[in-house]
């Protein structure tokens, strides 16, 4: 058995393949299908999610690739998606930052690069262009939109 935050939704899981992947987890049982597969070998960055855990008494966040990772390694964290991100019709400022310059073409790749700048925004008060490039060095874009990225 195993338990995990989804977003702010307390998840157990009692039977789970041992080999499923948080990937296959959120767009087969979940119906979460904003996290996209597309190489499945953790090369480019479409299905990161953010995990948050506890460490020394606070949240750390870690953007991890969905794809690699094991559903039993949620044990005791929290599990945020592309989806937990809009508050009603409010965008979440990475999203709307995406909007605002453009920064999406077919779209594939975008789940992947926001939820990177959501874990630097969550892990940083304050952060420049060096790190978020360093943020966004898992992520690849097939369209090559990094320019407006």
């Amino acid at each position: 058995m195993i338990q995990f935050l989804l977003n702010d939704r307390l998840i157990t899981e009692r039977e789970l393949d041992p080999n499923l992947t948080v990937l296959n987890y959120l767009r087969g049982q979940q119906q979460r299908r904003g996290t996209k597969e597309g190489c499945a070998s953790g090369d480019c960055g479409a299905c990161t999610v953010t995990l948050g855990k506890v460490v020394d008494g606070e949240m750390q966040y870690q953007a991890v690739n969905s794809c690699l990772t094991l559903v039993s390694s949620l044990q005791g964290k929290q599990l945020i998606t592309v989806e937990d991100l809009k508050q009603g019709r409010e965008l979440h400022s990475v999203q709307q930052a995406m909007v605002d310059c453009h920064g999406s073409q077919c779209g594939y790749c975008t789940p992947g690069f926001v939820m990177s700048l959501f874990t630097l925004q969550k892990n940083s008060v304050g952060w420049d262009r060096h790190q978020a490039e360093q943020a966004l060095a898992g992520n690849l874009c097939r369209c090559t939109g990094y320019r407006p990225i």
